[in-house]
């Protein structure tokens, strides 16, 4: 689900063929590349050497010698490295929003298989890389710094929470307690427990499993809406266990 950095540079390589005609090429190193291709490669370099060397040592000077640009021209593009921060990691998310919100929009699935598959996919280990993980902390450590990114943050996890409401409105209109159950309430503690979880095992991966952070999401869904969204936490319900 997610784009790899393999992935992204391959990307960037394809579309710098496709815009450049073959004589720019003999051109000087900073003006031959076009703005699109430019930006994809800050950005493939941010998330490189954010997932390499961690956030701290991601420096500007360091982004530029991965990226082969001049700090000016990164300056250009964007503002510094929290703006970099922000779209490398708007970059991957993108990729997984596009997931989610094809998994709560099927059509042939009732709504409470709906909200079982978004919690499945939040824990799908395949669509979690290291460089994804390391891209989460730097984008948390910097969104708490810079109140100037929290706008443009706010945006980026707007579009797949609203269809993640009407999806729990849909199940609570099931189970008859419409009236009773905050839509809006519900999915921000959803996606809070799924970032808090995540953000918690990538400091400490052997403190619990994704099988523990589904049944965790199960837990707290099924004491919002008392719905049973899924059969097996009700199974580890019934036998006691915490989670």
């Amino acid at each position: 689900m997610w784009m790899e950095v393999g992935n992204l540079r391959e990307f960037a390589e394809q579309l710098e063929r496709k815009i450049l005609p073959p004589k720019a090429k003999q051109t000087p190193k900073y003006s031959r590349l076009e703005a699109e291709v430019r930006r994809e490669r800050l950005i493939l370099a941010t998330i490189e050497s954010v997932g390499e060397v961690g956030y701290s040592a991601t420096t500007v000077r360091e982004i530029c010698r991965r990226a082969e640009v001049s700090p000016g021209l990164l300056r250009f593009h964007f503002s510094g490295k929290a703006e970099l921060i922000l779209h490398a990691y708007e970059r991957l998310l993108n990729d997984f929003i596009a997931g989610i919100i094809e998994i709560v929009r099927h059509e042939d699935s009732e709504p409470r298989v709906r909200l079982a598959a978004f919690v499945e996919a939040c824990f799908d280990p395949s669509g979690h890389s290291e460089n994804r993980l390391a891209m989460m902390l730097a984008f948390w450590s910097e969104l708490r710094q810079n109140p100037n990114i929290r706008g443009p943050a706010a945006e980026m996890f707007s579009s797949y929470r609203s269809e993640l409401i009407e999806v729990i409105k849909e199940v609570a209109l099931i189970e008859g307690n419409a009236d009773e159950v905050d839509a809006s309430l519900v999915a921000i503690s959803l996606t809070s427990l799924v970032d808090g979880l995540w953000l918690e095992r990538s400091v400490n991966p052997e403190g619990f499993s994704l099988e523990d952070a589904r049944l965790a999401c199960y837990g707290l869904l099924d004491g919002f809406l008392f719905c049973g969204t899924n059969e097996q936490w009700l199974q580890e319900r019934a036998a006691g266990r915490n989670i």
